[in-house]
């Protein structure tokens, strides 16, 4: 019989590739989340990861009980909650999700939360970032995922990456006229970091052709070649080509993907389970579609 604890540790230290980083998100010792994989490695007569320096690797024996370990720890989840379900009303928890936030793994993140905890409703909000994270601080939303270029000390960076000035592959800008740009509404971060970035230029003219309320428009607008928009590698789509920075347009800052809990006394189990989710289907989705940026980059 395999032990659910044993388990748990396993996916925590495949999901964040290092017993270190599991053990500081399970909230245990590194020697305790070690002891739970030698006990497993034991159980099973093999070993599930391969150890270096640097890194761990599965193995193909580790890769195939990654799969039956997450089915067995989703269904022991399931059965728990229904078994156990409230005769109250849910718990609800509001979520912030930012415009320029991927969002296809965090909603079937959602899904799966849902199905496992059918004792906590989760409502979503989308919004601008600068907006949600206010919401946070005064309490009218639980939580907030979203794109930033200046980190409070309230949040929790997932990962970061490069801001570049995008517009379409088959149009071409005119070098003798002011750059076209767009930007969504005030109060957005893209917006005032690309902003600031051009008052500290000076070089090239500018003007701003599009204020829009949503990010679809802005790509829109980039992919008809209107204008030219701030994104992000992540979130740049087929038909647009980002710009190189120069004499014509300036560097931009570093975006960063946050996670933002309301200030409490203690976070309840519900809201630390979601927070939990989302890191975890973080970790997940960046690691299968890594690259030149570090899916677990800190704020410096």
């Amino acid at each position: 019989m395999l032990d659910s604890q044993q388990l748990r540790a396993f996916v925590f230290v495949a999901d964040h590739g290092s017993v270190t980083r599991a053990a500081e998100a399970m909230h245990l010792t590194q020697s305790a989340v070690s002891a739970q994989i030698k006990r497993l490695e034991e159980q099973l007569g093999c070993r599930v990861f391969e150890r270096t320096t640097r890194s761990l690797q599965l193995t193909a024996q580790g890769s195939v009980l990654l799969s039956y370990a997450r089915s067995i720890l989703n269904l022991q989840q399931q059965a728990v909650s229904r078994l156990a379900a409230p005769r109250h009303a849910p718990t609800t928890l509001r979520l912030g999700c930012s415009e320029g936030f991927p969002s296809e793994w965090l909603f079937a993140a959602l899904a799966g939360f849902r199905q496992r905890r059918p004792d906590v409703h989760v409502e979503i909000t989308g919004g601008i970032s600068t907006v949600l994270a206010k919401q946070v601080r005064q309490r009218s939303l639980d939580l907030m995922v979203g794109t930033v270029c200046d980190a409070g000390s309230d949040t929790e960076t997932l990962w970061m990456e490069p801001l570049v000035w995008a517009f379409s592959e088959r149009a071409l800008l005119d070098p003798d006229a002011p750059a076209p740009l767009a930007f969504l509404s005030e109060p957005c971060p893209f917006r005032e970091a690309a902003l600031a970035s051009l008052a500290g230029h000076g070089a090239a003219t500018w003007q701003i052709v599009l204020t829009a309320q949503s990010s679809g428009a802005l790509v829109s607008a980039a992919a008809a070649g209107l204008a030219i928009t701030v994104l992000t590698p992540s979130g740049m789509p087929p038909g647009l080509r980002s710009i190189p920075t120069g004499s014509f347009l300036p560097a931009l800052p570093p975006a960063r993907f946050v996670i933002q809990h309301a200030k409490s006394g203690t976070a309840s189990e519900a809201l630390s389970a979601l927070a939990d989710e989302i890191r975890e289907a973080c970790f997940r989705w960046r690691g299968a579609h890594a690259g030149a940026v570090d899916p677990r980059a800190r704020a410096a």
